[in-house]
């Protein structure tokens, strides 16, 4: 694995029983890069999201992120399943934002951002609040540190959330649909922090349906197809010239 690359995900198998969601997928990602996978519902995009993250083991192949492999070691030249006390120390690289923002409802803004970093990192209190503050700064709500899940719109637990993730300082961030709880008009507001995040060199990996997104932001759009991916390129081209007939059904329905 090169040091450019952040991610590698080599010949992917993954079942749901008789099912297989993931068929021989190949899939890499720069340092500083943005990609965004695209696809019909049920094609995969999650799937391969969570065995990034190690929330979804594989059947068969392997994911290396940050130079490291993720949920297995290798003994005698096999992959064996890893303590989780490894996992946990290899997922700190990795940061997730999932589709229902997934906070502590006992917990304040502040304190949701600032766990994760003192019981996984040994930050201490003081300075975990005090980056959560920042943090909370940078996604647009420095007014809301006090303020509980259920006093917040769906928008702005959204982007709490993003701050949360930021908070483990990850090598990589992954979005599995972000923006799809959200009533239309908070929409916006969430994305706007992601287009600033990539703004930055942050690399991201996001699953989305939000394709006037990737079209601006994106390094690369991946298409995936029952569990294969199927096409991949440049923005440009695989909304102006998508060549495989699954992408030019896909976009026709969603940018008719």
């Amino acid at each position: 694995m090169s040091d450019n690359l952040l991610i590698e995900a080599t010949n992917i198998d993954k079942w749901f029983g008789p099912v297989k969601v993931l068929d021989d997928v190949n899939f890499k990602v720069k340092r500083g890069e943005v990609v965004v996978l695209i696809g019909p519902s049920g094609s995969g995009k999650t799937t391969l999201l969570r065995c990034i993250n190690h929330l979804e083991t594989v059947q068969n192949g392997r994911v290396v992120v940050n130079g490291k492999l993720i949920g297995y070691r290798e003994r005698n030249g096999r992959l064996v399943s890893d303590r989780e006390a490894n996992i946990a120390v290899q997922r700190r690289d990795v940061g997730m934002v999932f589709q229902r923002f997934n906070l502590f409802a006992n917990m304040n803004a502040l304190e949701n951002i600032s766990l994760a970093p003192q019981l996984l990192r040994g930050t201490s209190k003081a300075d975990a609040q005090a980056q959560a503050r920042i943090l909370l700064a940078r996604v647009g709500l420095p007014e809301k540190e006090a303020a509980f899940p259920v006093e917040l719109s769906g928008g702005q637990q959204q982007r709490v959330a993003i701050a949360r993730a930021l908070a483990m300082q990850p090598a990589v961030l992954l979005f599995d649909e972000p923006t799809s709880a959200l009533d239309p008009e908070m929409v916006g507001e969430v994305l706007s922090v992601m287009r600033d995040l990539a703004s930055t060199g942050m690399t991201m990996v996001v699953v989305t349906h939000e394709m006037g997104f990737a079209r601006q932001v994106a390094d690369r759009v991946v298409v995936m197809a029952d569990g294969k991916i199927i096409e991949e390129g440049p923005p440009e081209q695989i909304f102006s010239h998508p060549s495989h007939p699954k992408t030019q059904s896909l976009l026709a329905a969603v940018l008719h």
